[in-house]
């Protein structure tokens, strides 16, 4: 079954880190009002403003994407600096990491998925690929237009969509994105 929702970055509510070093926006959850410890996915935009360790989430695959600023991140004992345009950064949710700005705030997209449930895939788009996702998260990272199904939604930055069961729907972008396939996870 598919559906469209558009999630506008104004109706997001702050809330406190787990470790309450920071403020986060909840983008989506799945399944839909779940909290930390029961969610299957889940992803936020966060702002770094001061160096500090991040929350540790056993069990949670993450995968983090730079939205502004520039960051270094360090996991485990390797540092990762993220500039505007960067891959996505990948890491386990029990890992020890830290992060600091450089220079200004930053601003993040951060997608976690309850392993063995959810696998995510987190990468830049400027056009529209095949997905196999049973959930695609596009997430405007300056305006964009995208069109669904004949359908079209003109978005700010940071405005998402988020789009379930994507598969064979027609869809196109005009406008750079966040995309982040969520793909369920079957455990015999």
């Amino acid at each position: 079954m598919s559906g469209v929702r558009l999630l506008r970055a104004r109706d997001r509510v702050a809330r406190s880190w787990k470790n309450g070093g920071g403020v986060t926006h909840d983008v989506a959850v799945f399944p839909e009002g779940a909290d930390d410890e029961s969610f299957l996915w889940r992803a936020s935009v966060a702002t770094i403003a001061a160096a500090g360790p991040f929350s540790r989430f056993p069990e949670i695959d993450r995968a983090l994407m730079l939205l502004d600023g520039e960051l270094v991140a360090k996991v485990g004992d390797t540092a990762h600096r993220l500039r505007p345009g960067s891959s996505a950064l990948p890491f386990a949710g029990e890992d020890r990491v830290s992060a600091a700005p450089v220079g200004e705030v930053c601003t993040v997209l951060n997608i976690m998925a309850r392993r063995g449930t959810f696998s995510a895939k987190l990468d830049r788009w400027q056009a529209a690929r095949p997905t196999p996702a049973d959930h695609l998260l596009l997430l405007a990272t300056d305006t964009a237009r995208v069109e669904i199904g004949g359908r079209r939604f003109d978005l700010s930055a940071n405005d998402a969509l988020l789009i379930d069961g994507p598969a064979g729907l027609s869809l196109s972008l005009d406008g750079p994105v966040a995309a982040a396939e969520l793909v369920r996870q079957f455990v015999q």
